[in-house]
């Protein structure tokens, strides 16, 4: 289930996140040390100085942007533990009759818990990402133009080509505590707090540089450039989760309801704990109880501006995270008693988000004529404005072993290659009814 959330009256403070400004990863900025800056700080050294160059830095700045952006789109709207569980207890002509069915795992169902009842649930799951649409993390080309140029005058002096591939690895673990509250027999409240470990580590592979003179003559190059390696890792609080579901139509077996979900930018954005942006998602939830029990959901995520999607790099820069429409159909089968079979497909869609496309640079050639074309050619990536979905599989088991407790495990398997791509999630969560 995408993260599940109470319209509460926050709605007012949605203006201050146009306050902030672009991300700065110059050294000695407040944000330098940030896992935001970790790729474009382990881009090596860009100079015959030993030092980085503060040209190079910004273009890898620049690219990396591209990046950051797809971390903070998909990191912060990951598929959490459902915000309600359990067996239900339907009246019929005044007679209970209870479902055995314990409901899904990553998304929602259309019942509520009950007026006064309170559900609690912890639970813990971890992604590894693997590659961004569809480059592996492995291995994504920079390559990064530094010019130097004369003080007094501002003539060009030499121009730097550094080429690269970077070794991105990328963990984070989650931990997701929910409660929801029935306040009425048709309204559940729930908020979600997730704590998050994020760590990622970047390293430089078979770095080379070409130094250009003012006429673009190679005067010095390709010359190895000393691998680097910045490991880091953040810890903390998320972006809390508010939502609040109403049951709009109830029938003998069927249920309709809808809700909204609004996350707030509560985790540190820059390193990746949080999104650095609010988002608004309302929904609708259908649900049919039997022991076979299917359901489908369907939504629309918006979100406000944030800093880690801001291409150009300037003030005033920052522009929405990308969202979409987000369905999710599946089933739960009540194998026995106390044990039940959930299967979801989700597929999560993101309009006009930033992609990484793999693209390449040309060392320019002195002025001829006619012009000499260029015959080297470096690898690197660039960003492109597209629209994909992400489908993937959730299959997991729920057991009950006394009372209103319930264990579950789960696997999330991302079908497709697109966006950020991880490797099978695993997750294990525990829940109590009150």
């Amino acid at each position: 289930m995408t993260k599940r959330t109470l319209p509460l009256l926050l709605l007012g403070f949605v203006s201050s996140v146009a306050a902030m400004g672009q991300v700065n990863c110059a050294t000695g900025s407040p944000t330098a040390t940030k896992l935001v800056c970790q790729i474009p700080f382990s881009t090596g050294v860009f100079n015959t100085n030993g030092g980085i160059s503060p040209g190079s830095l910004a273009a890898a700045q620049g690219i990396a942007s591209t990046i950051n952006s797809a971390f903070a789109t998909q990191v912060s709207q990951l598929p959490l533990a459902s915000a309600s569980a359990g067996t239900i207890v339907l009246y019929k002509a005044g007679v209970p009759l209870t479902y055995d069915n314990l409901g899904p795992i990553l998304t929602d169902r259309a019942t509520t818990i009950g007026r006064h009842r309170l559900f609690l649930s912890f639970s813990a799951s971890q992604f590894y990402f693997t590659d961004i649409d569809g480059i592996s993390l492995n291995k994504v080309p920079f390559t990064y133009q530094a010019t130097a140029t004369d003080k007094t005058t501002g003539a060009v002096l030499s121009n730097t080509y550094t080429t690269e591939t970077a070794d991105v690895h990328f963990k984070l673990n989650q931990y997701v505590a929910v409660a929801t509250f029935g306040v009425t027999d048709k309204l559940d409240a729930s908020i979600v707090v997730p704590i998050e470990r994020v760590s990622i580590g970047s390293a430089t592979v078979d770095t080379q540089a070409y130094i250009l003179n003012a006429n673009n003559v190679v005067v010095l190059g390709p010359y190895a450039v000393p691998s680097t390696y910045v490991p880091g890792t953040a810890s903390g609080i998320g972006d809390i989760v508010f939502n609040g579901k109403y049951v709009a139509w109830r029938g003998e077996h069927s249920t309709l309801s809808g809700g909204m979900d609004l996350r707030t930018p509560t985790g540190d954005d820059l390193n990746y704990l949080g999104s650095g942006a609010w988002g608004f998602n309302p929904y609708l939830v259908y649900s049919y109880l039997a022991k076979i029990s299917p359901h489908a959901r369907i939504g629309y995520q918006w979100n406000t501006a944030t800093e880690l999607n801001n291409p150009t790099l300037t003030p005033g820069g920052n522009k929405g995270l990308p969202g979409g429409v987000q369905f999710n159909a599946g089933a739960d089968w009540a194998w026995t008693k106390h044990l039940t079979v959930a299967g979801d497909l989700l597929a999560s869609q993101y309009s006009n988000a930033a992609k990484v496309v793999r693209s390449t640079t040309a060392l320019p050639t002195p002025p001829t004529n006619p012009p000499t074309p260029s015959t080297i050619f470096l690898p690197t990536v660039t960003t492109a404005n597209a629209s994909y979905t992400i489908g993937d599989l959730s299959i997991g088991l729920k057991w009950n072993p006394y009372r209103d407790l319930v264990i579950s495990g789960n696997v999330l398997i991302q079908l497709n290659n697109e966006g950020l791509r991880t490797r099978p999630a695993p997750l294990l969560s525990v829940s109590y009814k009150f």
